[in-house]
């Protein structure tokens, strides 16, 4: 073999080790497919491992799918187990609001509240004020609720103050709290319940649920009340 023979093989050899590792990898990523039409390679490169010092590329490529798939794995079973509750609470108000349309008495209305809302959904208490009945808010005391929680909302999610937890609670602290007025146009009365949890109820969850439940005690509360 001739002298320039020799340095026509070597050549490659010699541009391969002068290149940048920076300018390796800008080629491997332009060229996914780099190693698959040589394979072999694969089986010469070595990679650091904390645990086990140095693998093959095939290894770390092969710990990194099984990390991953137990990653969407967990994913998975948390969104199974999201979406058993969600459809526990759904099956839970479907059957509040029967219970609720079979009702005769307003007494009979508060009692079916509390055995659904704080015993089957694990929340702690309990108020039903109709205005204009005996056991309704003072008047300043409900304006002052109106304009600070509702501010022209039917809903409202989130925290109250002592002050707000004494008048609608009777000095029981809550964490959180679901407020939802009554009528078309919120006239006839306020439902509120109290969690321990100060996130149980907040500003961004959704209000599906409560809506339905707020529409159906809009059309219960007048024919057990007398409006």
């Amino acid at each position: 073999m001739s002298d320039m023979s020799r340095q026509e093989k070597a050549t490659p050899a010699v541009e391969l080790t002068s290149l940048a590792p920076e300018a390796v990898k800008e080629y491997l990523l332009a060229n996914p497919d780099f190693f698959f039409y040589f394979p072999e390679i694969l089986d010469n490169l070595r990679l650091p491992h904390k645990q086990k010092g140095t693998v093959s590329l095939v290894e770390r490529q092969a710990e990194q799918l099984r990390l991953k798939v137990r990653q969407l794995q967990m994913q998975i079973n948390e969104l199974m187990a999201t979406a058993k509750q969600n459809e526990r609470i759904y099956r839970i108000y479907a059957d509040l609001n029967l219970r609720l349309f079979r009702c005769r008495t307003l007494f009979d209305a508060r009692k079916t509240l509390e055995q659904v809302l704080l015993h089957q959904l694990d929340l702690q208490t309990l108020s039903l004020k109709l205005f204009g009945f005996d056991d309704d808010l003072p008047e300043a005391s409900k304006r002052h609720l109106m304009e600070k929680r509702f501010n022209d909302n039917i809903y409202y999610l989130g925290r109250l103050s002592q002050q707000e937890q004494k008048m609608l609670f009777n000095n029981r602290p809550v964490g959180s709290v679901a407020m939802m007025l009554l009528g078309e146009r919120g006239e006839m009365g306020l439902l509120a319940v109290g969690s321990d949890e100060p996130h149980h109820f907040h500003p961004g969850m959704d209000t599906l649920l409560i809506t339905q439940l707020q529409k159906f005690l809009t059309l219960v509360v007048p024919q057990l009340a007398e409006y």
